[in-house]
């Protein structure tokens, strides 16, 4: 991995690691029961924007399913999206956690700045960042930019191919010996 202040210089992803990201977030709610961490952990796992999480956890609560289709942000009315819920949310402890989430997402008047004031307070950087994490993570398994475009919803490869290259052109360029 390149040095951290060259990924804070690039911006979009603020040097967080997906698996390390999911594993702190993971940890931190299995010790706090923060709700807050429920919304991340499904934005992480799905790249989804953080409008996004919101509403698929809140489906979540009110279906009982494993994965919805949420309204995807940004596109023309009626662009949907499937997001997954993460494995940890399933079983008996991941439900009351998510019971949790839906009952705070319910009271709050703003419930995506709260998250993301959450988010940057706790950790570090901001809910965009969980995003392009996964994002990361999945060109570096080896997945079609055009596949990873699909499964975050953006409306253009473009983006993504503009992405995948300045990363991988200074990645390199941090490498070089």
């Amino acid at each position: 991995m390149p040095d951290r202040e060259a990924c804070v210089r690039r911006g979009w992803d603020a040097c967080v690691d997906y698996k390390e990201a999911y594993s702190q977030i993971l940890g931190h709610l299995y010790k706090t029961g923060h709700p807050w961490d429920v919304v991340l952990l499904v934005q992480l796992r799905n790249g989804s924007r953080i409008g996004e999480a919101i509403e698929a956890v809140r489906q979540f609560c009110e279906t009982k399913a494993t994965a919805v289709r949420v309204r995807i942000e940004k596109h023309k009315e009626g662009d949907t999206r499937l997001m997954v819920l993460p494995e940890e949310l399933r079983g008996k402890e991941g439900k009351e956690y998510l019971a949790q989430a839906c009952l705070r997402l319910a009271k709050v008047k703003n419930p995506k700045s709260a998250v993301k004031v959450y988010c940057k307070a706790t950790y570090g950087f901001n809910t965009h960042s969980l995003r392009y994490a996964y994002i990361t993570y999945l060109l570096s398994k080896g997945v079609n930019p055009s596949l990873v475009a699909k499964i975050t919803g953006h409306k253009n490869l473009s983006y993504i191919l503009h992405y995948t290259q300045l990363k991988t052109a200074e990645d390199i360029l941090l490498s070089v010996k």
